[in-house]
This record gives structure tokens, sequence and C-alpha cells, in this order.
């Protein structure tokens, strides 16, 4: 039977392949879509803006100076100074009739899910300006950083904290998991910088906030100790950097900071801010003995919040978090301080 010239014949189907590309473009247009539109709605709830930190070949990381941000955790507001310290603008160079105190540690010194105000070494300042009345003016400034080792903070001290001319430096507590320090290869040091960057990228992103650092943090916190762990000498991660002895570490660069801080007319002063974990009488840390050996040999004095914390334990904390103090928990840090500095403040 012969075909009218008038039929066409039915159209080529597309290659498979093409189809496919089609598909995949058509997914990957809708998931771009809905991620911005989902990012754009997490921002509006208040997620994203976290603190940004500077790479820096001594620190390893620094906060970024002049940066408005929120905290990881709750999202409080964060003001960093020009200084890239938490906190109020202040001068670099001390104005007469002022009392400067320089407080340094990791995040429960920066303040993690507080606001600035809520923070003991802002608590802190308030009590002293109530007591030297309206003849002297107290600073205190918060140079602490997340996750910085006490070896960080020795270096920072030395050679940025001690420009500021402070009257006293408060030692609080530092992360034990990996020693970031100077003894280190500057291959290691290349390989954190990097990490550096990468995490500062990602933390600008709402939906990286959201879903990694906030919906994930459980996970996060029931898997980290296979990667950090808390007995420095079993870190798989940073295996290359650990000592053998990290007690030894410690204690190093806490008396190094002490001694520097005494040849320079600044008096320290520790502070030791337990755990949960470490609220129980037999309880006692590695760090905690460190201190005490410390403060007795070169004679500076020590806080140790331990008795002070106990009787309330768990309530002053962060819920779920058994390593930062809450607002009620940086009061009574404050307040003890407080008492161990006016009696060292000059009439």
């Amino acid at each position: 039977m012969n075909v009218s010239s008038d039929q066409k014949p039915a159209p080529a189907r597309s290659p498979r392949w093409k189809r496919w590309l089609q598909n995949l473009a058509l997914f990957c247009g809708t998931f771009l879509v809905c991620a911005v539109m989902l990012e754009i709605a997490l921002r509006l709830m208040g997620y994203g803006n976290l603190e940004v930190y500077e790479p820096d070949r001594k620190l390893y990381w620094k906060l970024k100076p002049n940066q408005d941000c929120f905290t990881k955790i709750d999202r409080r507001p964060v003001h960093i100074n020009s200084h890239g310290t938490r906190g109020p603008e202040f001068q670099m160079e001390k104005p007469a009739g002022t009392v400067r105190i320089l407080s340094l540690g990791d995040s429960r010194t920066f303040g993690w899910g507080l606001r600035d105000e809520e923070t003991y070494s802002r608590q802190l300042e308030r009590l002293l300006q109530g007591h030297a009345g309206a003849g002297r003016t107290v600073e205190i400034i918060n140079a602490g950083v997340n996750a910085w080792s006490y070896s960080q903070m020795q270096v920072y001290f030395r050679d940025v904290g001690l420009r500021f001319r402070p009257d006293f430096v408060i030692l609080a507590d530092a992360n034990l998991w990996t020693q970031f320090s100077e003894q280190n290869s500057p291959e290691f040091v290349d390989q954190i910088l990097r990490r550096v960057r990468l995490k500062n990228f990602l933390r600008r992103f709402a939906l990286y906030h959201f879903f990694i650092e906030v919906q994930l943090q459980n996970a996060i916190q029931r898997h980290r100790l296979k990667f950090i762990p808390v007995d420095p000498k079993q870190d798989q991660l940073f295996k290359e950097q650990q000592q053998e002895d990290p007690d030894k570490l410690f204690r190093e660069e806490i008396q190094r900071l002490c001694l520097i801080a005494k040849t320079n007319g600044v008096t320290p002063l520790l502070l030791y801010l337990p755990t949960t974990g470490d609220l129980g009488p037999t309880n006692q840390s590695n760090v905690l003995r460190v201190k005490r050996e410390v403060a007795n040999e070169i004679g500076v004095p020590l806080v140790d919040l331990t008795p002070d914390l106990m009787p309330q334990g768990k309530a002053l904390y962060l819920d779920a978090d058994p390593v930062h103090l809450n607002a009620q928990g940086n009061s009574i840090v404050a307040e003890r301080l407080f008492g161990s500095i006016t009696n060292r403040l000059s009439p």
C-alpha cells in the first residue's frame, strides 16, 4: 500500500544522553533556585553572618576586625572592634587614670552563645567600675578567641596584648585537643591556614550555619571525639604535631605567659573554669593541677570556680552544653574575679 505524499514522517527522538542532560539541567536549576530562596529565608530568620577569622602564620587564626555578626549558638549579637577583640572600641594608648585588664581564653571567654554584656569580662568590668568610682576608669579587653590553645594565647599576649599596656592579665582556659604552637612545621601551618580560609568561606552561608553548625550539632558532638579526642595524645587528625607530654606543654606556656607578664609590670591571674564533668569532688582535671603548680611556684593568684559552680551544677551551663557557662554562671565567675582583683588594686 502506498503512503500518501502529504503524510510527514514521525520526528526523530532525541538521543538518550541529550534527554539525560536536559533533565539534569532542569534538576540543577530547580535545586539552585530553591537553595537561593532557602538561603534568603534563613538569613531573614537570623542565620548566617557568623564571626569571620583572619589566617595568621603565628596565631593560625584571629578575629577579623570591624565586624558585626552573631554567635553560632542562640545567634546573640557580636561586635568585633578595630583591634580584633569582642566588645566596644578602645584606644591603643591607655588613657591616664585607667585600669586596664586583658582577658585571655577560648570560647568560654569570648562568650559562646552570650551577649557581650553577659560575658564574665563585661560583668566584671561593671563591678570594678562601680568599685572604682568616678575617679578612675576600668577597661576590660575581651581577647577570647574560639578554640585557641595556651600556646596561641602566649604568642598573642607577647606580640599584641602587651601593646595595650594592661595592668592585669586574666588567663582562663584553652583548647586542649590540638597544640597550635610556634614549634610546628611550615607545612603544618600552611595546612591549617587553608582550612581556616575554607571555614571562613562556608560560614558566610546561612545554609551552612543552619544545617551543619546547628541542626547537625548533636551528631557532631557525638562523633567529634573520634577526630578531636579530649586526650591530646590520641589526636589522629593532627597526630604529627602532638607532644610526648601535653601537660608539660600546657605548663610551659602558662608559666611563660605569667613570667612575661611579671617582667613587663603586668599582674597575672590564673582562672579555672570547670566543665560539668569536672565538678565532682574527685574529678580534678590536669589543667587545674598544672595551674595550681604554676601558681604556687611563681606566686600567681589562682581563681578556681569549681566550689562556686558545684552547688548548682548543670543549671549554670548552656542547655545540653557541658562546657560553656550561661549568663548566670558568668556572673558567678565575675564576682569571684572581682574579689580577687579588688584586693590587688592600689587605692
